[in-house]
């Protein structure tokens, strides 16, 4: 009787180990799996990984530059500026072209913009566009999402919205895009300085 119950408890214990094992496995395989979905693209450059499958996508700031198009600096808090937008005037943001083409994962993203309308009255709508380039000199631009948000204020506010896009292939840079959706008597001043204007990776769409 006892030989019989020391087989049974071994035989369980056995099954208890074994269901450990697969667990311990499962998981792994499943860590594995996150890590190789959300290390596409930027990830793998600038992206951030934590312990094991927890990851931090790249933000994306619009700061001054010289000249149009501004620059986008990635994970880079840059020095900025105040712009105004009239009518439908659009102000481009973009970065250096990348060392090297690259796949990008389909992104869920938040687009924000720190500005305040200087003339008319309110609300008014400005455009917010992230995307990519082929090339940054006469090339094509492609928008991986866009929001729309109201300025409702005359002192400084952050608007922002959240987007998702689809993946893109051989991508060579990213642009941030603000538009005004508004006649030519209207004007918004857009501020870079506080950092607050820019573009956040948050994961991969669903």
């Amino acid at each position: 009787m006892t030989l019989l119950k020391m087989r049974v408890h071994n035989h369980a214990e056995r099954q208890t180990q074994g269901e450990k094992v697969k667990r311990k496995i499962a998981t792994l395989i499943a860590g594995i799996l996150l890590v190789s979905i959300v290390s596409a693209g930027l990830i793998t450059s600038w992206g951030t990984i934590t312990g094991s499958v927890v990851v931090e996508g790249p933000v994306f700031y619009a700061t001054s530059g010289e000249g149009s198009p501004g620059s986008l600096l990635i994970n880079e808090q840059g020095t900025g500026t105040t712009y105004t937008i009239s009518g439908y005037d659009e102000r481009r943001f973009i970065t250096n072209e990348l060392g090297e083409e690259i796949d990008f994962y389909a992104p869920e993203l938040e687009l924000s913009v720190e500005a305040f309308l200087l003339d008319g009255t309110i609300p008014k709508k400005l455009d917010l566009e992230f995307g990519y380039y082929t090339e940054s000199v006469d090339g094509t631009y492609y928008p991986f999402c866009n929001v729309e948000i109201n300025v409702t204020s005359e002192s400084l506010q952050t608007y922002s919205d959240i987007c998702e896009g689809n993946s893109a292939d051989n991508l060579k840079g990213f642009y941030y895009s603000i538009k005004g959706r508004s006649t030519g008597d209207v004007k918004i001043s857009v501020k870079t300085t506080g950092q607050e204007t820019k573009a956040q990776v948050l994961g991969v769409a669903e």
